[in-house]
């Protein structure tokens, strides 16, 4: 048995020094992804998350090193320099990564829910306080995600997406209407909401309710959401764990497609062209 110590001393090490390694490495690709989304380069955030979600293991220790790295650089001081350098970073951060993690490989195109399974009717308020549900919108096709205002990545990365597509879609822009749903109604008041999404696209619609009523659409779109709270915190001091992505109506109302999170802004905009052809 003496003789097995030093191997897996040596084992042990090695596994250290990877997973030190691999820390390091998500922590250097969530900067530069903080760095794009304050410069507002959508593409270069979306290569930087496929990335993750491809190379990296799927641990929620990966996660809230990328998130804290991101919102860290988001934050920081400074102005945007040249795009080719930002864009070097991002190349140079994901190389890191897959060196990092050679041998771990995750697919990211999760399958959307069937299509029996997602229930689109929804009874909420706009930030005016008028009522508003999903057959306000018959006729049009219907955009819509759920997060919250206080989210540090994942929903303004995924506004700023919705807004590049609205714009990549020109004219067909009007035939789609691009929705927030909120999942956190105490701290989002109609006034926050209107900022918020004002900041992206004035063409996006928040909507909010009573936190039993925005359970129930949440469930009906099967999206998962729960307060994580730090040890002491105080109750208004959280954030919110939800599922990310977008979801697509048609002009009748039925559930379409559901689009992952991270999938790069031309293949959003393609798919959901390729769905425009299909109503004149």
């Amino acid at each position: 048995m003496k003789r097995l110590v030093l191997p897996f001393l040596f084992l042990a090490s090695a596994v250290q020094a990877q997973t030190a390694g691999g820390m390091a490495a998500v922590e250097q690709l969530g900067s530069v992804n903080g760095q794009a989304l304050a410069c507002k380069q959508v593409a270069l955030s979306s290569q930087a998350r496929s990335a993750l979600i491809a190379v990296a293991p799927k641990t929620r220790e990966v996660g809230e090193a990328f998130e804290a790295a991101t919102n860290k650089a988001f934050l920081a001081p400074g102005g945007c320099g040249d795009r080719k350098r930002l864009a070097a970073e991002v190349d140079a951060a994901i190389v890191a990564l897959r060196l990092a993690y050679p041998a771990t490989r995750h697919d990211t195109a999760a399958s959307p829910p069937p299509a029996a399974e997602i229930v689109t009717r929804y009874l909420l308020q706009d930030v005016a306080g008028r009522a508003v549900s999903d057959q306000d919108f018959r006729g049009r096709f219907q955009l819509l995600t759920f997060g919250y205002t206080s989210c540090p990545d994942v929903c303004p990365t995924t506004l700023l997406e919705m807004a590049a597509v609205l714009k990549n879609l020109g004219a067909d822009a009007k035939r789609v209407q691009p929705l927030f749903i909120t999942v956190d109604p105490e701290r989002d008041s109609p006034a926050v909401l209107k900022t918020y999404v004002n900041n992206f696209d004035s063409r996006i619609v928040a909507l909010s309710g009573s936190p039993e009523l925005i359970r129930k659409v949440a469930d009906n779109y099967k999206v998962r959401y729960e307060k994580v709270r730090d040890p002491g915190a105080a109750p208004e001091h959280y954030v919110v764990d939800h599922t990310a992505g977008m979801y697509l109506l048609g002009p009748d109302g039925r559930f379409l497609a559901k689009f992952a999170y991270a999938m790069p802004v031309a293949e959003l905009t393609r798919r959901i062209s390729e769905y425009l052809k299909t109503v004149p």
